[in-house]
Formats: structure tokens, sequence, C-alpha cells
């Protein structure tokens, strides 16, 4: 029955998953007899017997405690973040790719992905809003440094208009570490189920038929969330100080003899002990301070303060907005 029932949803045009939970919800919702002694880990067993469980490479577990990654520091920057990223596929036969944009929130195993026109920042705040309309404004958005999402690629201490957008609905921005995507692994790990469960296993003959079926996908993904837009009890925020927080890891500056972290464009030295470890950088732009934490056993410690102001020309092209935000929050 199990083996069936996954030949069945390999071969289906209409179903994403395939897996284990997938096959047991199948049998729940049917006729098949003897369904009460079938359970998840059966499925699997069977699944694994018959060849047809992929064998997934263990995880190193480990190495993002040593280097103090801090984890638990960002946990409590708010119950729900929501991680998001760019990605790119090419149709068979087609030279000019079509971009995505993809949502996830670990904590409801909730993903989401839109077609856009193009990677930029005008395309990722328009889906930005999209996914605030449809399903719930988040505590923090949580992003890695492409220029279409941090901004300027020389300017220093400037705000984005992503930046900017995320403070008007009392959201915190949080930038992940340069060339490390296991910061966001949320959403990396829903990219890769785009590509096995939906880009890898279709012929598209074309962005229509693209369309089509990522809004089927988008709606599987969604059944098999824990979001229920009912029963999601959305927290209204009446204030929240503008901050902006960046992870970082320290790298060794040998002419200097001692370890450095780069925050739009801006570089910070830091006490040698700290090199190849992560930080937390916390910009209040309420103050103008900016804050380097450090996690130790899951706790909090201030390795620097400094004082860090906003760019004059991110200020003069927004002096109402940010004068909103340092008085009215």
């Amino acid at each position: 029955m199990v083996i069936n029932i996954r030949k069945k949803l390999d071969t289906s045009k209409d179903e994403f998953y395939i897996g284990p939970e997938t096959i047991l919800n199948e049998i729940e919702n049917s006729n098949y007899g003897n369904k009460e002694k079938i359970n998840l880990s059966f499925i699997k067993k069977t699944l694994r017997d018959s060849g047809l469980a992929k064998i997934r490479k263990k995880k190193i577990k480990g190495n993002s405690v040593y280097q103090h990654y801090p984890k638990t520091l960002i946990e409590k920057l708010g119950v729900t973040i929501v991680e998001i990223d760019f990605l790119e596929r090419v149709i068979k036969g087609q030279t000019k790719p079509l971009n995505f944009m993809s949502f996830s929130c670990k904590k409801l195993n909730l993903r989401q992905f839109r077609r856009i026109s193009a990677q930029t920042s005008a395309c990722a705040r328009i889906e930005i809003k999209w996914f605030c309309d449809n399903f719930f404004i988040p505590d923090g958005f949580k992003m890695d440094n492409g220029l279409a999402f941090i901004g300027s690629a020389s300017g220093k201490r400037s705000l984005s208009k992503i930046v900017l957008m995320l403070f008007s609905m009392k959201v915190l921005p949080i930038f992940t570490n340069p060339r490390s995507p296991w910061n966001n692994g949320s959403v990396e790990g829903s990219n890769s189920v785009f590509a096995r469960n939906f880009w890898n296993k279709f012929i598209f003959n074309s962005v229509t038929d693209v369309d089509r079926k990522l809004e089927l996908f988008n709606i599987s993904s969604l059944n098999r969330s824990k979001f229920d837009k009912n029963n999601f009890k959305q927290i209204v925020k009446n204030k929240c100080t503008p901050k902006i927080y960046f992870i970082r890891k320290v790298y060794d500056n040998e002419k200097k003899d001692n370890g450095e972290i780069k925050i739009l464009n801006e570089k910070i030295n830091l006490p040698k002990e700290y090199i190849n470890l992560f930080t937390l950088s916390e910009w209040n732009l309420k103050t103008e301070i900016l804050t380097i934490l450090f996690e130790k056993e899951q706790k909090k410690q201030i390795i620097k303060k400094i004082i860090f102001k906003i760019n004059k020309r991110s200020r003069d092209g927004c002096t109402h907005f940010i004068r909103t935000l340092t008085v009215s929050y």
C-alpha cells in the first residue's frame, strides 16, 4: 500500500510533496483497510527498505556553537522572524532567467514563493507588502547583504528603502553575515524544497505554466504549515524603537593586530580574541549608537559601543520620516 501510494504521488502532476507525512495523510483520508496499523515510523521504514527514501547527508553540528553564533540573541528579537531570499531559474530551451523571491518562517513551517520581474529593491518591497497583507506582519525580516536589501555598495551608514519600509511597519531588519547562507538556514532549506519538489519535478513549457503550477505549490505548502489565518493572532505594535541588526563574523586585521567587522561599509576594530567568532550588532537609530554584542552560554555580553551617525544623504532624503522615528516611537 505504502509503495503504491508513493509511486502514485511521484507521478502526479498535482501533488508536490511525496514524503512520509504526505503518504500518511493520504492513507488517513482514504478507504484503505488496516490503516490504523500504519504510522509514520512504519512508512519511513517501508520506504527505506524499498530504496525509495533519499539518504540525506548528516549535518555537522557544533560549529555554530564553537563560533558563538548568536542564535539565542536572534531568537529573542521576536516570536515570528521571516527569512527572505532571491532565486533564479531557467526554463529549458530559454536563455532569459526567471526570478523568484522566497519567504520562510521556521516557527510556523511556512514557506511561500513569488515570481518577480527582477531582483531589485522595488520588487522586494512589493513582495514584502504582499506577504504582510496576505499572512502577517512579523517581528523581523532576516535577509542577506545584497544591494537590493541593504542599499548602497559604497555609502557609509546609509538606510535602504527596504529598511525604511520595515520601520514604517514596526518590523526589525536583520542582516546575515556576508557569504554565509547558513545564517538564513530556514529560507535556504525552503529553497531546496522549491528545487526538489517543484522546479526539478516538472518540465515547464512557458512562464504561464510556471505561474500556474507555482500557485498550486504555494497552496500545497500553506496546507502543510502551522499557519491558520483564522486562528493566528497578529500582535499590534504600538511602539517599536527603530533598530537594525547585523550578524557579523570577526576577521583578522593583520596590519593592526586586531579583529574587525564591517557594517554598512564602515570598518570597526575589535579585540583580537574575537577573531573567527560571531557577533550581533544593534544599531539604535534613535540614539545613533551601535552596540556590538557577543553571545556566551546563551547570555549577552557587550563588546563595544560606538557613536554611529546616520549618513547625511540618508538623513536629508528622509528627514521627516527619520524625525518621526526618533520622536514618535
